[in-house]
């Protein structure tokens, strides 16, 4: 029987590593992390663009083996590091791949080589230094980065790392680090601290991700605007891992970010409940916005006062497209307070509509009597909210429109729409027992227009029509036919024959063989023009 074992070609290894970095400047967080290894209390970057050389330099406890450097996949930390961080013992190849000349000058002796050298296992001389310093340096002759990448890259390491980091002598901001004045909380995937507390804004889910100090995960790209900044975690190296080699991505990413939307969740929870329970009602609902995006809702569900993102009001007439013709239902100015309800001075309403299909008789009533809706099928609350004992579902009532004192019908012939109005003093839009005249604003019952004689404009054709075809809204023929249906309604409800067929008659500006004659106008029994003779 013939036995196998596996075996590794070590040179076609290590060539093969230099493509399994993320990017050139892998060797940046490489470094940084092997001078916190080493106890540094700074690191310093000194990069020459003109002769492409980049000098590392920190004050970290040295290198105790240039031999063990240079070994792949062996660390040489010793075992508490190990035990925390998991060193891959790959990373300084990373700086061997970013030059073709390399100084090492440490505790343990000085190097100078070409790196091809080095990876293709030759020899390397290590001279002693006597005299150490206590620096430990190393200088890349060759490194192909421009100053703006280096620069740029070293600034998004930088962002948490917890010791400090200069670039060509200027030390770089670390907004997130451990020591950066944040407020920190441990939980079960490592250290948290919470954005947007200090008042309420939009967009409270951003997140960010630090391991070792390193950049490893973002929520999105950037924090939106208006945004109240990034949630920031430090993982728990020890229960969090990177991938090799540079660990510019988490093992079982799907998985930690579970765990961690968990975690800010429950941490989220925790301040908001000590909010709630030392500030103002009003004040507190005004962190909606973070609670929904959480699916907090529950915890406002004893608070006495509704946010006004969860309610809307009928600031003008309605319409069957707002993206026609504009919003009219607006946020409350101010949130709904519970005792404004139970008194009846605020009424609560809940209804679905299709105005064009429908008719907008719901949607009128509910604008005249000035109701807040909460919008049908809305998530807007938790089901256990006590707004649901107080809110009138509009869907589940009758609904009938009584006309007063009508006079005619006629029948409206326009450039987009056509259909029949029916003339009346007012209407009444009854709703169960309850109900509401309206004698200056027309509506649309889904066939017909019902006209009020105070109502002289051309809006209703807003809630007939939404002017859209497949492509866009057509807005001259909007224009038109809002014009057109305001004169007609002037002429139906005009007392002088003469003055409806003025308003009724089109402009003749485009025929001027008729200016300054008069003529006689003949309407049969149908209103159709049965004859026109000079005067």
């Amino acid at each position: 029987m013939k036995q196998v074992a596996m075996k590794v070609n070590q040179s076609n290894l290590v060539k093969s590593l230099k493509f399994s970095f993320t990017n050139k400047t892998t060797v940046l967080g490489e470094l940084m992390q092997n001078a916190r290894r080493a106890g540094a209390t700074s690191v310093n970057f000194e990069f020459a663009p003109e002769t492409k050389i980049l000098r590392v330099t920190d004050n970290g406890c040295g290198i105790d083996s240039i031999e063990t450097l240079l070994t792949v996949a062996e660390s040489g930390w010793d075992a508490d590091v190990v035990a925390q961080e998991h060193p891959f013992g790959i990373g300084f190849l990373s700086a061997l791949f970013a030059c073709h000349h390399m100084t090492v000058v440490s505790k343990s002796g000085r190097i100078s080589v070409n790196t091809d050298d080095v990876l293709s296992f030759k020899p390397v001389n290590i001279t002693p230094v006597p005299e150490w310093d206590n620096i430990t340096s190393i200088t890349m002759v060759g490194v192909d980065l421009e100053l703006g990448r280096i620069e740029h890259e070293l600034k998004r390491l930088v962002s948490a790392f917890p010791i400090p980091v200069l670039f060509n002598g200027t030390e770089l901001d670390r907004p997130h680090a451990i020591d950066s004045g944040l407020e920190f909380v441990n939980t079960k995937v490592g250290l948290v601290s919470l954005a947007g507390f200090d008042k309420p804004t939009l967009n409270n889910y951003a997140y960010v991700m630090y391991l070792q100090g390193l950049p490893i995960y973002k929520s999105c790209i950037y924090a939106s605007y208006g945004s109240a900044g990034y949630h920031v975690i430090h993982l728990d190296s020890s229960k969090f891992f990177g991938r090799l080699p540079d660990r510019n991505e988490l093992v079982d990413k799907d998985d930690v970010v579970n765990l961690v939307k968990a975690a800010l969740k429950g941490e989220i929870e925790k301040r908001l409940l000590d909010m709630k329970s030392s500030m103002s009602s009003e004040a507190f609902v005004a962190y909606y916005d973070m609670i929904s995006d959480w699916s907090l809702l529950p915890i406002l569900n004893d608070v006495p006062v509704i946010p006004v993102q969860a309610l809307t009001e009928y600031s003008s007439y309605p319409n069957c497209s707002e993206e026609s013709f504009g919003k009219f239902e607006t946020r409350p100015v101010k949130p709904v307070h519970q005792d404004e309800v139970m008194t009846g001075q605020i009424q609560l309403a809940t209804f679905d509509e299709y105005i064009q299909d429908e008719g907008s008789a719901l949607s009128m009533y509910v604008f005249r009597n000035g109701f807040y809706v909460y919008p049908a099928g809305s998530k807007n609350l938790d089901e256990g909210h006590w707004l649901h004992n107080h809110l009138r579902d509009l869907n589940k009532e009758p609904v009938r429109i009584e006309l007063i004192n009508k006079t005619h019908e006629a029948y409206f012939d326009g450039q987009w729409i056509s259909l029949d109005a029916v003339f009346c003093q007012s209407y009444r839009i009854w709703v169960s027992d309850d109900s509401v005249e309206i004698g200056d604003d027309s509506m649309f019952d889904g066939s017909k227009a019902i006209v009020p004689e105070k109502d002289t404009s051309g809006s209703v054709v807003t809630q007939a029509s939404s002017f859209r075809d497949e492509y866009d809204f057509q807005q001259s023929a909007y224009d038109q036919d809002e014009y057109d249906f305001s004169q007609f309604v002037i002429a139906n409800i005009s007392s002088d024959p003469t003055h409806a067929l003025k308003q009724l008659l089109p402009s003749f500006g485009a025929c001027p063989s008729v200016f300054g004659k008069s003529f006689v106008i003949t309407l049969d029994e149908n209103g159709r023009v049965a004859s026109v003779t000079s005067a």
